[in-house]
């Protein structure tokens, strides 16, 4: 056994796992052959590193012919946990310590940069031995970086099998496209009006905007449109059948309504950013745009806009090893900006040739049923849509159809029969939220073909440039739910125009809620395919009577709490009384990343969750059992005195069954109580946890935290009784 280790050459992991094996204690008891996990052969290396399109093609790769290939490289060095402090150490001693120690962990970093820059430069050496070509620039992470290379078949083989620091080697993604009909139609008497000056910029990352369509040309900024397609100027949209980018930022005006008549102030400002083209009439991106460079460049560009609608995705689903390069750079580019990228799920495609990632027609074909094909690998959300701090949209259907020969997967509010199931990588709840995509019909015998129909397609504005009309039901897709999430975002920032980007991932969440229609689906399945639910304009923008919401934002180190109280006023608990209440929680947090780390926990420098008092628990019980948590798993077991949530801080605990709320950075919980079993006092704890930075003395990460408590009956109204009894936010 050859054997690698980074704790001073001592191999103490080893050594603890065999001692624990002859013990017969801890987590391998009676597991000898889970001691180690042995990995070896080239065949593990090309599993390991290779896209599942690569993989298929791997065997047949001719030595001769070139590929577009994203390259990942690891330049990650380990650094020691940061000292602590014993009970008996002066303060002075303390800190001398911990100054010795981040000396030695500057220079460390100064060495990783070091090797990144040598490694660079051995691949670019590597690739040009080869007459290959770097198609981008190194895009740089803080553990690793990633670059577009275009080599041949011989060349390829040789990095992947000896170049000994890849961890990633993707094939250039085909995109998924939306599905066109040819029912079109649309005449308006509607006229606009330019957005106020403070209302929000939204970059819209597609194929351009036709910017004379008298539906958007009084909310685009033209001066500011910008085409990243090289070799095409044009910020047009020339995407055959109505264009594509056109379309969606008609969504991101206009949500599910398009004005027919009288005038239309417009909710904010579009800004083009061109990155598609055409290509044999479908939307393409270019082999020289590289995804996660070009959202970089564009967000620098376009400095001026908060939140970045991206309608594109990969055609095959997300792989769940590693963060990729391009959902990665949208972590990243969050975490250094505060930009929201608000992103599709994914279209599975009406029809494939691919056997490994097939089409809705060859799923029902094999004798697979809706919705129960979503539970299969092939229908995993795509490429970028895995985003840890993008907003993710999925879609469901906005009606039902049925005639002789015809009818549609779902009924409105079910998932429509072309989005993208989660969850995304490491249990993280994905989608985060849906909204109406639209639906397929299908025939109904026993090989149906599967088209589109007006009855179950949204209404978009299409682009004039290639002819038709203004307006149609001619396409569905995730491409158009994602915009109309967009347009509530627009809202949002219209009436709190320094909103961040977390207030708007927790506020969106906050309105979201599933469906009532119910389509033999289990708890987790909704989570799976639904996320949060369908965001609602209504009580994102304001409470009710029936409803108040309380807001907190703030930094948390890693083993700190921040403990939250409500009081419940006495005549909102009457014994008597048997009021039906709604209690939500939504946590959003934001942290620095590193790609080579696998797990939410491990991908972030620090992580935070959230744990509710128990029914009659008094505050200093609380306060000792907060300190006492330091991972979800430690959390107190199942008794009658703790709220009943859906989905928990346990996959093993909650409605949910199979998944936990704190493996995302966006959690969202509800509950349901009597009037007289609320509580005195409802105390929520945000709890911070150390990820992969060994400083936690500095590491505070940014967080933000709702409460919502309604009454579900109409006539009980509860907001001005909450509302006085907590004048005072006051954090413990």
């Amino acid at each position: 056994m050859i054997g690698a280790s980074t704790d001073g050459f001592q191999f103490a992991d080893l050594k603890d796992k065999i001692q624990a094996f002859l013990n017969e204690s801890g987590q391998i008891k009676n597991q000898a052959a889970q001691l180690w996990n042995i990995l070896s052969g080239e065949k593990w290396r090309i599993e390991y590193i290779l896209s599942e399109g690569l993989q298929e093609k791997w065997e047949t790769i001719s030595d001769a012919q070139e590929y577009t290939v994203d390259l990942s490289v690891s330049c990650a060095l380990n650094t020691t946990e940061a000292p602590t402090q014993d009970a008996a150490e002066a303060d002075e001693k303390f800190q001398e310590r911990l100054a010795t120690w981040r000396d030695k962990k500057a220079n460390e970093e100064q060495r990783r940069d070091e090797v990144s820059l040598e490694r660079q430069n051995n691949l670019e050496e590597f690739v040009r031995r080869y007459n290959g070509t770097l198609l981008s620039s190194f895009v740089e992470d803080s553990d690793s970086f990633g670059v577009r290379i275009k080599i041949s078949g011989i060349g390829l083989k040789d990095i992947v099998s000896n170049y000994p620091f890849l961890f990633d080697v993707t094939e250039q993604e085909e995109l998924s496209q939306p599905v066109s009909s040819t029912t079109s139609y649309g005449v308006t008497e509607a006229t606009f009006e330019t957005p106020d000056a403070k209302s929000p910029a939204i970059c819209v990352i597609d194929s351009g905007l036709q910017q004379n369509h008298a539906f958007l040309q009084d909310a685009i900024q033209s001066n500011s449109s910008k085409s990243y397609v090289p070799n095409e100027p044009s910020t047009a949209d020339m995407v055959l059948a109505g264009g594509h980018g056109t379309r969606v930022g008609g969504a991101v005006l206009f949500g599910n309504s398009i004005p027919r008549t009288g005038t239309h102030k417009h909710v904010a400002w579009l800004n083009n950013a061109k990155v598609l083209t055409n290509f044999a009439g479908q939307a393409a991106m270019p082999a020289a745009i590289y995804p996660p460079a070009i959202v970089a460049e564009i967000t620098t560009d376009f400095s001026h806009c908060k939140i970045f609608n991206l309608s594109i995705n990969g055609s095959r689903p997300c792989r769940l090893r590693h963060m990729s390069a391009w959902a990665a750079a949208i972590d990243r580019i969050n975490w250094e900006s505060d930009s929201l990228f608000v992103i599709s799920a994914g279209n599975l495609k009406r029809e494939s040739q691919y056997p490994n990632n097939p089409g809705v027609k060859e799923i029902i074909a094999s004798g697979k049923s809706y919705p129960q094909y979503f539970a299969d690998a092939f229908c995993r959300i795509a490429n970028p849509a895995q985003a840890a701090f993008g907003l993710t949209v999925g879609s469901v259907c906005i009606d039902q159809f049925t005639d002789l020969n015809y009818a549609s997967f779902g009924q409105r509010d079910t998932p429509s029969a072309f989005t993208r199931s989660g969850p995304g990588l490491w249990g993280m709840i994905k989608p985060d939220v849906v909204e109406y995509g639209g639906d397929f019909i299908r025939e109904t015998n026993s090989s149906p073909n599967v088209s589109t129909h007006e009855a179950t397609t949204p209404e978009t504005v299409r682009s004039l440039l290639q002819g038709g009309p203004a307006v149609g039901r001619d396409q569905v897709g995730t491409s158009f739910s994602a915009p109309k999430v967009t347009h509530v975002i627009a809202k949002i920032l219209n009436n709190w125009g320094n909103a961040t980007s977390l207030f708007i991932r927790t506020l969106i969440a906050q309105s979201a809620r599933w469906p009532e229609v119910d389509r033999n689906l289990s708890p987790v399945d909704r989570l799976k395919l639904l996320g949060y639910g369908i965001p609602s304009e209504a009580r994102a923008l304001d409470n009710s009577p029936q409803r108040i919401t309380f807001v907190a934002e703030n930094n948390i180190q890693p083993k700190k709490a921040h403990v939250y109280k409500i009081e419940i006023p006495a005549e909102l608990r009457m014994p008597g009384d048997a009021y039906r209440y709604r209690i939500e929680v939504s946590l959003a947090y934001k942290a620095k990343i590193r790609r080579t780390r696998r797990g939410t926990k491990s991908y972030v420098s620090a992580w935070a969750d959230w744990v509710s008092s128990k029914i009659g628990e008094a505050d200093t019980e609380f306060r000792a059992r907060v300190t006492k948590y330091t991972e979800a798993e430690e959390a107190s077991r199942e008794d009658t005195e703790t709220i009943k949530w859906a989905i928990r801080e346990r996959n093993d605990w909650g409605q949910v069954f199979g998944m936990k709320r704190n493996d995302s950075t966006l959690q969202k919980d509800w509950a349901f109580l009597n009037s007289y079993e609320l509580p005195e006092h409802l105390s929520i704890a945000v709890v911070g946890h150390k990820g992969w930075e060994q400083d936690i003395y500095k590491e505070a990460i940014p967080y933000c935290f709702m409460i919502s408590i309604e009454c579900l009956e109409p006539q009980i109204e509860i907001y001005n009784s909450i509302r006085l009894h907590n004048r005072i936010e006051v954090e413990v």
